[in-house]
């Protein structure tokens, strides 16, 4: 787009060819919705202007070829007025306005995809549907079609779709499995003691697996499996994780405590507490409460936060033991 807009307009269309090619290879893997239309646009926007085309009425057919082409694959992908505005020169203009009739004479469609239950389908960017999946009123031509699977890698593909009962079998995909290696290589770079990885089970019902990985050693120190919630929230899940947490701030504390040597090191000396502050004649907690903590609020703060502490390290353990 940077070279497109700077007029370099031969580059721009090798660039953008490749992306094109790459999207068409990966069914659009990765580009949000209107993306590919946009992409293709000015694909063709890039090569028609570098073939030196000329505009001329009557206008009556797209040149060259591949402009054609593109324009074609953009106004069939759901391009409409918002690229409009891209179409600044005549000759555009024009192709751009050919290629959206051409498309929306085409005939329409529907296409069924058949994927497993779990699985959710989104046809050229648009919102996912849960399988089976059918999307009506699609003009024939080059669609894509992604499908995501809660622990199955991601399968997607470009469909040449036809007349009436166009329909497509997703084939089983691979399950996708924790890389601890790499976990414990990332942790180390972010400067990370732990590497916190989980890893999906699908059975009866969908659990995580968590486990904590030594970012130092490569150890596994804990493990745990948490039943998720059909909510976006897990309660059990958060659970796990901040226990997880402590355990590893807990170990992290432990090893800085023995050193790197692996000896101990002397405790930390602490200085004598300040004189307590005498409080006769002030208020008192029994007949003037706030007064009280007026006066002593750096206390009642610090009692505060340890009864909240409590509260929610109770909460966590009544959980661990339901």
């Amino acid at each position: 787009m940077t070279a497109l807009r700077a007029a370099a307009y031969e580059r721009a269309a090798a660039l953008l060819g490749d992306a094109g090619n790459q999207a068409l290879a990966t069914g659009g893997a990765g580009l949000a919705p209107g993306q590919a239309a946009s992409l293709f646009f000015h694909q063709a926007v890039a090569i028609q202007v570098a073939s030196g085309a000329t505009y001329s009425e009557p206008f009556t057919a797209i040149t060259p070829p591949a402009a054609k082409t593109a324009y074609l694959r953009a106004a069939g992908l759901g391009g409409g007025g918002s690229l409009d505005d891209a179409a600044t020169q005549p000759l555009v203009e024009a192709s751009w306005r050919l290629a959206k009739s051409l498309a929306a004479a085409r005939p329409r469609t529907t296409l069924t995809v058949n994927a497993h239950a779990r699985a959710k389908v989104s046809v050229d960017g648009r919102e996912f549907q849960p399988s089976p999946a059918s999307v009506a009123g699609l003009p024939t031509g080059e669609h894509f079609v992604l499908v995501e699977e809660p622990g199955h890698a991601p399968w997607s593909t470009t469909l040449d779709i036809g007349g009436a009962g166009n329909s497509i079998d997703v084939p089983a995909t691979a399950l996708l499995v924790y890389d601890a290696a790499a976990a414990i290589s990332q942790a180390r770079a972010k400067g990370a003691a732990f590497a916190l990885v989980g890893q999906l089970h699908l059975a009866g019902t969908i659990e995580i697996d968590l486990r904590l990985l030594d970012a130092r050693t490569g150890e596994l120190r804990a493990t745990t499996a948490v039943a998720l919630a059909e909510t976006p929230e897990s309660p059990d899940l958060v659970a796990a994780v901040l226990r997880l947490d402590e355990m590893a701030a807990q170990a992290d504390l432990a090893r800085r405590a023995a050193g790197e040597d692996g000896k101990a090191r002397p405790p930390l000396s602490l200085a004598p507490p300040p004189a307590r502050a005498t409080t006769e004649g002030g208020p008192q907690f029994g007949s003037d409460t706030s007064g009280w903590l007026h006066l002593h609020w750096p206390l009642a703060a610090a009692v505060g936060a340890a009864v909240g502490t409590a509260l929610a390290l109770g909460i966590v353990v009544a959980k661990d033991h339901r």
